[in-house]
């Protein structure tokens, strides 16, 4: 059985106006897989915070639908791209989360 799966996104330097950016081209439907989205402002820049079904469900997203995202705020409205590449990751998974 696939277990829950969590990321936890710190992005230094990317502001609420540059995460606006990429979510306008990430559209309104929500990612399957997807149970819970939280984004904010940091001290550093912005975190965004989501739990997932399983990893296999964040990686599909991130491949299919994310780096889409990115590209085109990047290329179409000058979202600073290289901010979103410099993004710390912690995942978390399993027995961490009680929630299922």
């Amino acid at each position: 059985m696939d277990m829950p799966f969590g990321v936890v996104q710190d992005m230094p330097g990317v502001s609420e106006e540059d995460y606006r950016m990429v979510e306008k081209h990430l559209g309104p439907n929500r990612p399957p897989g997807l149970v819970a989205h939280v984004a904010g402002p940091t001290s550093e820049g912005w975190r965004v915070v989501n739990i997932w079904e399983d990893e296999t469900a964040f990686r599909r997203f991130q491949s299919e639908r994310l780096m889409r995202a990115a590209g085109l705020a990047a290329e179409e409205e000058g979202f600073p791209a290289h901010l979103a590449a410099r993004f710390r990751v912690l995942t978390v998974d399993g027995a961490e989360m009680p929630f299922r």
